[in-house]
């Protein structure tokens, strides 16, 4: 066996694993740094905006609604204690669509989310300079960050990020305890008078603009994979940072609307710098200060590591490109994930403003758990036993779902048009992109036996030969090269591993060493005849849906394969591909041994137009190659009128010119109402004759019942069976 095929087979079936060394502190250290961000140092001042002196009312109530919605999550971590969050929940309860639609949002919201803390360390970064600086200055400033922690995840190890994280963290947290102990002796009761200015509806309005700040819980569940004993450790670390973020929550916001008419803080884009002002003297901005670089920092690497994992989960289950769901198997990290979060991130802070990127976050935030409280529900439904003892948290599906809802309803108008924009966005993505991809994905896995190629942007002919019997690889082969000889292109080289329903892909492909053979065979043979292919081995739970979703994956314009041992009865592999495929296909039965088969004169049965242009195609690049001669012929039923006559006229001149070819060329149209028995007289003066399949008649239990099989058996020269797709049908059956 080639030795660099072995090396890069065994490499492409060793699948990277996430390293478990998340323990309880620091999944807990991971939710308070994703929770301990916006919600006190950026958003409090819009909150008091709506809601006066009752923004802590408005803290409280967000804080106990988004409990629930813990609960419902750390239940589901205990039940699947796999990375990925709530896409991942919902996607293996629901399916396909329930898990795009979850995964879709918590993706969009996560960056949306990065953005308001990029924007929330700029703007505490920059109040240390003492003097106010223009927008542009604090978006360049946020911009900065996002893409310093992006490549800072990407390359240096993860024990130094980690450590650094608990610093970052802990140390925002602490400062926050002393402002709270400080406070508590400058406090002036008056300034919660009134404490519902805005009336209970701006208090309710606060919610919508805070509940962000609530949602770092579930950022831990996106880590499952490397968090130590998962299913015990996450609905832990998931409550723990909760009550220590609710707890401080309360008491920040108590201590801000008791030391600061909310009036000042509304106007404030750094409003707890004028609360440290007023606990700490005139330096207490920079204390503070301190502490919102700390906290939008830890929230914004957070968010920014955890929305990776959950993209690469989709990338995995191939909703999104291949590349996102692969793992740096050096770094253990998703590093592709990773950059394309960071630069949607970079986009979103150079396009959009703070208070509309906490909107958008908001609502994809909360459409996101929607789906999540469904596949809750379904659970409980499908398997009682799961449900905890507390019988009122069996009612937790129907409670977050209508809190949910309600919070959504809070939302402003421009937050609801732009949900909505993104939700269409996302069907369209859905249908037109991710739902067949991820079928294929829960079909097979693809392993191509080379060394990763430099991304095109020009689209190339491929033609894919699925190979299995030694004896036709050779023709197979040679075919495909000589119709790729006048376009270019690509020859794609496939052999299935057939693996067991429930059994796992890669474990199956570790003992694919006969398929290895298969694709050896071919390699050696296209070294011989100086052709380059793209080896791939594909496992599947069907070999015929295997070949379908190749020729997909690769884009494939051409399917070749060799003829079928005709059977009685059931359907071959043949027959499957000839009836699923929404790509071309040209089927050879080679009645000679590869190194016999001379060509001097080729039959073209002209028939109908249907597959014309590929016969007359595939009949005139052979022709050419081999300086051999092509007779367009067909047959008239005895008695035929003008009308036939006409018809078939139109058919070979049609043919005349499509072949735009030197290939001397002879038309025979005779009478006959027993084409098959002409066929078989006439393919004794052929070296190969070409015959167009139709869609098989309904009295056929498959296509080998056919006309063209049953003629290219009998025949006794070899036989190319040619079937082409109409363009509208490629293109309905590739959605």
């Amino acid at each position: 066996m080639d030795e660099d095929i072995k090396k890069i087979f065994k490499q492409k079936i060793k699948v990277p694993k996430f390293n478990r060394t998340i323990g309880l502190f620091g999944a807990t250290t991971l939710g308070v740094g994703a929770l301990m961000g916006a919600g006190i140092y950026v958003l409090i001042g819009e909150a008091a905006k709506v809601s006066g002196p009752s923004v802590v009312l408005s803290y409280l109530i967000t804080g106990i609604l988004a409990y629930f919605t813990t609960l419902m999550y750390a239940e589901l971590a205990r039940i699947i204690p796999r990375s990925g969050g709530g896409y991942t929940y919902a996607y293996n309860i629901l399916g396909s669509l329930g898990g795009f639609a979850a995964g879709w949002f918590l993706a969009i919201g996560s960056i949306f989310a990065s953005g308001l803390y990029a924007m929330g360390f700029a703007e505490y970064a920059l109040s240390l300079l003492g003097k106010p600086v223009s927008h542009y200055v604090i978006r360049l400033v946020a911009v900065t960050i996002t893409l310093g922690l992006g490549f800072l995840y990407v390359f240096v190890p993860m024990k130094k990020k980690s450590s650094a994280q608990t610093w970052i963290v802990w140390g925002n947290v602490a400062i926050l305890l002393v402002l709270i102990i400080v406070a508590v002796f400058n406090i002036n009761p008056d300034n919660i008078k009134p404490f519902m200015p805005k009336g209970l509806g701006g208090t309710f309005s606060a919610i919508s603009i805070i509940y962000i700040s609530f949602f770092g819980y579930q950022l831990i569940a996106n880590n499952a994979d490397e968090v130590i004993n998962p299913e015990k450790t996450i609905p832990k670390a998931m409550k723990l940072s909760m009550w220590i973020s609710i707890t401080i929550y309360l008491l920040i916001a108590l201590a801000a609307i008791l030391m600061v008419p909310w009036q000042k803080l509304a106007e404030s884009s750094a409003p707890l710098v004028l609360v440290a002002d007023k606990a700490f003297g005139g330096k207490g901005w920079v204390i503070i200060s301190v502490g919102g670089i700390l906290a939008s920092l830890g929230a914004l690497s957070s968010t920014i590591v955890s929305q990776s994992r959950q993209t690469y989960a989709m990338g995995k289950d191939r909703f999104f490109p291949d590349i996102l769901g692969k793992l740096n198997e050096k770094s253990k990290q998703p590093s592709y994930a990773l950059l394309t979060g960071v630069i949607l991130v970079t986009l979103a802070l150079i396009f959009f403003d703070v208070q509309f990127i906490a909107k958008a976050a908001n609502f994809c935030l909360l459409f996101s758990l929607l789906p999540v409280s469904l596949a809750m529900r379904r659970i409980y439904k499908k398997n009682p036993a799961l449900k905890p003892k507390a019988r009122w948290k069996h009612f937790l599906p129907q409670i977050t779902f209508i809190i949910n809802i309600g919070l959504l309803l809070t939302l402003d108008i421009v937050s609801l048009a732009f949900g909505q924009q993104l939700a269409i966005i996302g069907l369209i993505v859905y249908f037109l992109y991710s739902r067949k991809r991820e079928k294929r994905g829960k079909e097979g896995v693809n392993i191509i036996l080379e060394k990763e190629r430099r991304f095109s942007f020009f689209t190339r002919n491929k033609v894919l030969i699925p190979v299995s019997n030694p004896n036709s690889q050779k023709a197979l082969l040679m075919l495909s090269h000589t119709l790729l000889a006048k376009k270019g292109g690509e020859i794609v080289v496939l052999a299935i591993k057939d693996v067991p329903g429930k059994v796992d892909f890669y474990e199956a492909l570790a003992g694919a060493d006969k398929t290895l053979d298969v694709i050896k065979r071919s390699i050696e043979l296209a070294k011989k005849q100086n052709i380059k292919i793209k080896p791939v081995i594909r496992a599947s739970r069907t070999i015929s849906q295997g070949i379908i979703n190749v020729a997909e994956e690769e884009n494939s314009d051409l399917i070749i394969m060799g003829f079928p041992k005709l059977k009685s009865g059931g359907d071959s592999i043949t027959d499957d591909v000839l009836r699923n495929t929404s790509t071309d296909t040209i089927i050879l039965n080679l009645k000679t041994q590869s190194e016999n088969f001379i060509i001097r004169k080729i039959g073209v049965y002209v028939q109908s137009s249907s597959s014309l242009n590929l016969m007359i195609m595939t009949a005139t690049a052979l022709a050419e190659k081999n300086k051999a001669k092509i007779v367009l012929f067909g047959f008239l039923p005895t008695g035929y009128g003008k009308a036939q006559k006409r018809k078939k006229d139109k058919l070979i001149l049609k043919s005349l010119q499509t072949m735009q070819s030197t290939a001397l060329y002879d038309i025979s149209v005779s009478v006959s109402d027993d084409p098959k028995q002409e066929l078989m007289k006439m393919s004794s003066g052929f070296d190969l004759m070409l015959l167009e399949e139709k869609a098989h008649h309904k009295s056929f239990k498959s296509h080998e019942e056919s006309f063209a099989f049953q003629v290219a058996d009998e025949a006794k020269c070899s036989v190319i069976i040619v079937k082409s797709v109409v363009p509208l049908k490629k293109f309905v059956q590739r959605l």
